[in-house]
C-alpha cells in the first residue's frame, strides 16, 4: 500500500472553555465571477455576482508563555492559474473575469508577515478557489477535514459539477493533518488527561458547543472552535473565532455563496449539466441546508457571520480596516463619508464592476456625484456583462483608447494596465496595443493629404489618380505594406505618390506590431483591428475613414457586429474621464478657496 501524505489524529478531549480571545484579519486573495444560478434561486439565468475568495488571518498569543501561533484559514485563489490542473482551467474560463493580484502571501507582506511566520494552514475545503498555493508555505502544517484525503485520492463518491476536480499531489507530504471524523466524539472509556491551555492541538474528540453539535476546541482555551459544517463537501469546515468577550466571528467558508440564503430570500440553486443530470453546488444539499439553520442561529444570538466568497461583507466601509496590513485612519474616514444610500451604491458597484476595481477616482464620484456614480455604474457594467469579448480583451481595448494621443488620460492607462495584468495580460501584449495606439498620428496625412490634393487641383493642377504613374520603388512599398498589414486602401496612394520616403518610413513603424514576435505579433489580427476601431471611435478622435475600414477587416477576419459593438461601448466610456479629472481638480480648487467641506458636500 502506498504511503499516505496525511498524518491521521485521534486524541484526548478539551477542558471546559476560557475567556481567550484572537485577532482576526481577513486576506485579500483574488476576485472571480459566478452565475448566480448555479448558487441561488430564484434569478436570472444571465445573473453574474463578481465576488472575494477570502482568507483570514487569526492569530492566538500565549497568556501564560507569550507564544503566538498564526493560522491562515483557506489560501483562495493561486496567483498563476496555469498551474491547476487541466480540469480545474478549464473551470476556471467559466469564472471570468477574474484576478489574482494581491494573493495571500502579498497580503500578507502588506501587513509585515512572510508564508515563514505562518504555524498552520486550514482549509475550509480542498475546492480550487479555496487552495492557493501550498508550495508558498513550505514551514506550514496543513490542516484539511475528515474526507479531503478520499477526495485528493480519487477514492470519494462522485460528485457532479465542473467545481468538482481535485488535485492529488495538493498537499505536502509529512505535513499534512486529516482531522479525526466527527462521529468519534463524546467520551472515551479511558479519560486521558486535560491538554494544555494555549497549545494548538487537532488531535482531539469533537464535542458540542452550544447549538453546534461538531467542534473542536483548537487552543483549549474557547478561543478558536473547528465546526464540522457538512453538505458542500466532504471535509467541509468552519471556525468560530472569539475577537472580544462579547464578539465572535464565524468563518463559514462555503458552508453559504450568497447572504441572501442567510435571511431566507433565495433557497440553494440547482441546475442541469449537459447529460441532464441535475447538480448542485453542494454534495449534500439537505445537510447544508441543515448547516445554514445553525449559521442562522449564531448570526441571530450575534455572531458575526463571514463567509468566502462575501462580497457584502467585503463592500461595507467599515470592514476595509479589517484587512490585514489596512491603514485604520483611511479606511474610518472613507466610512465617515458615506451616508447609507451611498454604500447602498458600493455595493451595486461591487456586485456589477468588482470590489478590487473601486479606486480613488471612482470614490471621489460616490462621493460628490451620488447619481452621476449610479449611471456610471451602470453605463460600465454593460459590456462587462455581455462579454462578447474576454474580460482580457476588454482591458486591452481600454488601454488603447485611454493610451491614445488624442487622450492621453494617465489614471485611466494605470487603471486598464492594472486590469489587464490581473485578467492575464502579458507584457509583449500591452505593449503591442501601444504599438497599435502609436500609429494614430498618421491620421494627420490620412486626412491632410486629399485636402491637399483638393486644393491643388482647385488651383489648376493635373495630378495623376490612383496607382497611375507610380515608379518602381513605389509599387514595392505598397507591396511592402500589403504583406505587412493585410491590406490595401485607395486613400493610402495620394499620400504614397508625394511622399514615398515618409510612406515607407511609416509602413515600418506601423507594422512592428505585425511582424515582431515571430512574425506575427501576439494578439490575432482581429483584435489588433478591433484596436484601431477603439481610438478611431473614440470621442477624441472620430476618424470615420479609418473606423470604416478597420471595421471592414474586423469582419474579414471573423470577427462579429456585436464584438464591434462591444468596442464601440467601450470606447465611449471615456466619457467618464471627465469626472475623473474635474472632481479632482474641483477639490483642489475649492481647498485653495478655504471651501473645502465634508466629503459629500457642495
Amino acid at each position: 500500500m502506498s504511503s499516505s501524505i496525511f498524518v491521521q489524529q485521534t486524541g484526548p478531549p478539551s477542558p471546559p472553555l476560557e475567556r481567550a480571545t484572537v485577532s482576526v484579519h481577513a486576506l485579500s486573495s483574488g476576485h472571480f465571477t459566478l452565475p448566480e444560478y448555479q448558487f441561488v434561486h430564484p434569478v436570472s439565468q444571465d445573473a453574474r455576482k463578481h465576488v472575494p475568495s477570502l482568507a483570514f488571518l487569526i492569530q492566538h498569543c500565549n497568556i501564560d508563555s507569550g507564544e503566538v501561533t498564526r493560522i491562515v484559514f483557506d489560501l483562495g485563489l493561486r496567483r498563476d492559474t496555469n498551474r491547476y490542473a487541466a480540469p480545474i482551467r478549464k473551470h476556471v474560463a467559466t469564472r471570468q473575469p477574474m484576478t489574482t493580484n494581491p494573493d495571500v502571501v502579498k497580503s500578507l507582506e502588506k501587513g509585515g508577515l512572510a508564508p515563514s511566520d505562518i504555524d498552520f494552514v486550514i482549509y475550509s475545503h480542498v475546492h480550487w478557489d479555496h487552495i492557493g498555493e501550498p508550495r508558498d508555505f513550505p514551514d506550514s502544517t496543513f490542516i484539511v477535514g475528515h474526507g479531503s484525503r478520499a477526495l485528493l485520492d480519487g477514492t470519494s463518491l462522485s460528485l457532479r459539477g465542473g467545481h468538482s476536480f481535485f488535485e492529488h499531489d495538493l498537499l505536502p507530504r509529512g505535513k499534512t493533518i486529516e482531522l479525526s471524523h466527527p462521529s468519534i466524539s463524546g467520551s472515551r472509556s479511558q479519560p486521558e488527561p486535560p491538554l494544555e491551555p494555549g497549545k494548538a492541538n487537532f488531535s482531539q474528540i469533537w464535542r458540542a458547543s452550544g447549538q453546534l453539535p461538531e467542534t473542536l476546541d483548537l487552543f483549549n482555551d474557547g478561543s478558536v472552535l473547528i465546526v464540522n459544517a457538512p453538505g458542500h463537501l466532504p471535509g467541509h469546515i468552519n471556525l468560530l473565532a472569539r475577537v472580544s468577550d462579547n464578539h465572535q466571528v464565524y468563518l463559514a467558508g462555503d458552508a453559504c455563496h450568497d447572504r441572501r440564503l442567510l435571511t431566507g430570500e433565495k433557497e440553494i440553486g440547482e441546475w442541469h449539466d449537459a447529460e441532464g443530470h441535475v447538480c448542485c453546488i453542494h454534495a449534500d444539499r439537505k445537510q447544508a441546508e441543515e448547516t445554514i439553520k445553525r449559521i442562522q442561529e449564531l448570526e441571530k444570538n450575534g455572531v458575526e457571520i463571514i463567509f468566502a466568497h462575501d462580497v457584502e461583507w467585503e463592500s461595507l466601509p467599515k470592514n476595509k480596516a479589517r484587512f490585514f496590513g489596512a491603514s485604520a485612519t483611511e479606511s474610518s474616514n472613507l466610512e465617515m463619508s458615506l451616508t447609507e444610500s451611498q454604500q447602498q451604491l458600493k455595493l451595486r458597484f461591487d456586485a456589477e464592476i468588482g470590489a478590487d476595481q473601486f479606486d480613488e477616482a471612482w470614490s471621489r464620484l460616490l462621493i460628490h456625484s451620488p447619481e452621476m456614480f449610479a449611471a456610471s455604474i451602470r453605463l460600465t457594467s454593460v459590456p462587462k456583462k455581455k462579454g462578447h469579448l474576454a474580460p482580457k480583451i476588454q482591458s486591452l481595448i481600454g488601454i488603447a483608447v485611454a493610451a491614445a494621443s488624442t487622450h492621453l488620460h494617465v489614471p485611466n492607462i494605470h487603471r486598464h494596465m492594472r486590469q489587464a495584468l490581473q485578467r492575464g495580460a502579458s507584457k509583449a501584449e500591452i505593449i503591442e496595443v501601444l504599438c497599435l495606439s502609436s500609429t494614430l498620428g498618421i491620421h494627420a496625412c490620412n486626412i491632410g493629404v486629399p485636402i491637399l490634393f483638393e486644393v491643388l487641383r482647385e488651383a489648376g493642377k493635373e495630378l495623376p489618380s490612383g496607382m497611375d504613374g507610380m515608379g518602381k520603388e513605389q509599387w514595392e512599398l505598397r507591396e511592402d505594406f500589403e504583406k505587412k498589414r493585410g491590406y490595401w486602401h485607395a486613400f493610402w496612394e495620394d499620400f504614397l505618390r508625394l511622399s514615398p520616403e515618409f510612406f515607407g518610413a511609416y509602413v515600418e513603424f506601423s507594422s512592428v506590431p505585425w511582424v515582431n514576435e515571430g512574425g506575427k505579433g501576439v494578439l490575432e489580427p482581429k483584435v489588433k483591428e478591433l484596436i484601431y476601431c477603439a481610438f478611431d471611435a473614440a470621442a477624441t478622435h472620430l476618424y470615420k475613414p479609418g473606423l470604416k475600414l478597420h471595421m471592414k477587416n474586423v469582419l474579414g477576419y471573423g470577427g462579429t457586429a456585436e464584438e464591434i459593438m462591444e468596442v464601440l461601448e467601450l470606447a465611449t466610456l471615456l466619457s467618464i474621464s471627465t469626472m475623473d479629472v474635474g472632481l479632482e481638480v474641483m477639490e483642489k480648487e475649492m481647498k485653495s478657496a478655504g471651501q473645502a467641506g465634508p466629503a459629500g458636500q457642495a
